[in-house]
């Protein structure tokens, strides 16, 4: 039984690929030629090379295919990637589900984002929340909840595809590294001199993993199944982490009004004339941390077994990687 994994060279895809293996399934990664594909150095991992805007390299992955996990996206907060968000995560989506349907695939888990889930004014959000085409939301977010329409369409189409819906998440094997992995490292090297208070759902690798593994066994086709972990404010992230590097956090605290009233200047400019430059934060991301989203997982421990790991522990995992690593 051949496993097919998109985006395998990514934080998410670098643990999963090795906890497949781990249980003795023959993996194949679906990569691009110009990836950095450290994630798999000494892997046993047969490489499928193409991309999610070409369909022919996608059959060709899909060939003798019985489990897809799509762990694949673009993730980004600049605003000048409008263009390849959507092609990468909405078409790039419905061009791989089409095909694992025309080819027979048995079982077919999508990785989707808490930011695909709405915000409940009342309370946490659960799966049944869809994002309003009136709540403001990052590039990013808009792709990912599109891209759950085309999934659910090739599900009524007879596809046996189950959705995930992670937070942030935190973990070890993050070689690139994620948006959260470059925020422990920017605090261990010294490069945070202040932060902007809020809170969001940070959620363990192991547990994201496991829910991977667990939907693909149990989920319910056409579903979807958050897995948000603890809701942490950004005080208590960089107290975690001030323990954790034994680096100094910032005592310097922006008012969140004044940084977006900056960010409404900013960000046009960067759009305007630093379109490829990855900017520490915008209006929308600090938007989001004083949002009150929060995710209610309950579903993904009750239907699907999830045990629930420690948010710290995580953060502990991952600055002992990139120490192992040398990054730190």
């Amino acid at each position: 039984m051949t496993t097919l994994v998109t985006g395998a060279t990514g934080h998410l895809g670098a643990n999963l690929v090795r906890t497949l293996l781990a249980r003795g399934e023959k993996v194949r990664a679906f990569i691009r030629r110009q990836s950095d594909v450290a994630a798999l150095d000494g892997l046993a991992v047969e490489r499928a090379y193409g991309d999610l805007r070409d369909r022919r390299s996608i059959r060709d992955a899909l060939e003798g295919v019985e489990r897809l996990y799509h762990t694949a996206a673009f993730v980004s907060i600049r605003d000048g990637d409008r263009q390849e968000l959507f092609d990468v995560n909405v078409v790039g989506t419905r061009m791989l589900m089409q095909e694992a349907r025309r080819a027979g695939v048995r079982r077919v888990v999508h990785t989707s984002s808490f930011g695909a889930v709405g915000i409940n004014p009342q309370g946490a959000s659960n799966e049944h929340w869809t994002v309003s085409p009136f709540e403001p939301g990052t590039d990013y977010e808009r792709t990912k909840a599109v891209s759950e329409h085309e999934v659910i369409l090739e599900a009524v189409r007879g596809l046996d595809v189950t959705i995930v819906n992670p937070a942030a998440i935190v973990g070890p094997w993050d070689f690139r590294p994620s948006l959260v992995g470059r925020t422990i490292l920017d605090f261990a090297h010294g490069r945070m001199r202040a932060f902007v208070p809020g809170a969001f759902d940070f959620v363990p690798m192991r547990d994201v993993v496991a829910v991977e593994l667990l939907a693909m066994d149990k989920g319910i086709r056409g579903e979807r199944y958050l897995v948000t972990g603890e809701h942490c404010t950004i005080g208590q992230i960089l107290q975690w982490l001030e323990e954790l590097t034994g680096h100094p956090r910032p005592r310097l605290a922006i008012p969140p009004r004044l940084m977006q009233g900056i960010a409404l200047l900013k960000d046009p400019l960067e759009r305007r004339f630093f379109p490829r430059r990855t900017p520490r934060f915008n209006y929308h991301s600090i938007r989001l941390l004083n949002s009150g989203k929060r995710g209610d997982s309950s579903r993904s421990r009750r239907e699907l077994g999830l045990v629930p790991t420690s948010t710290r522990a995580a953060f502990a995992d991952a600055v002992a990687w990139f120490r192992e690593r040398g990054m730190i």
